[in-house]
């Protein structure tokens, strides 16, 4: 399944595809589309809080800043919010964004997390 989103200064999407029981994401966007940062998530128990949702976290990248592509944050989020092993791969990167456009690229990667979990609900 594909999502999209149109900014004023750049286009995001993110692709997800089940295989299995698992999730591969290929999330692309802004200035520069590259395969610069893996994240795979799986789910994880808090032992200060086992009801809360949790994972952990591996990363691979090619990038200094691998949060800058939204990778980690789209596996951390949509495992904790399926409780499924997530691969998301890609990113988006915008060239010195403005601390608006940050505000912004997150408010609608979470748009895109929220109507894919609402579909597969």
């Amino acid at each position: 399944m594909k999502f999209h989103r149109v900014l004023l200064f750049t286009k995001i999407q993110m692709e997800v595809t089940p295989v299995g029981e698992d999730l591969l994401i290929l999330l692309t966007g802004g200035d520069q589309p590259a395969l610069d940062c893996t994240a795979y998530a799986c789910p994880a128990t808090d032992p200060e809080d086992p009801e809360k949702a949790s994972s952990e976290i591996s990363i691979i990248t090619t990038m200094e800043d691998p949060e800058s592509t939204f990778c980690i944050y789209v596996a951390d989020q949509i495992c904790k919010a399926t409780g499924k092993n997530v691969i998301c791969t890609g990113g988006i990167y915008v060239d010195h964004p403005s601390q608006h456009e940050v505000e912004k690229l997150y408010e609608n990667v979470d748009e895109l997390i929220k109507e894919w979990v609402f579909f597969n609900d």
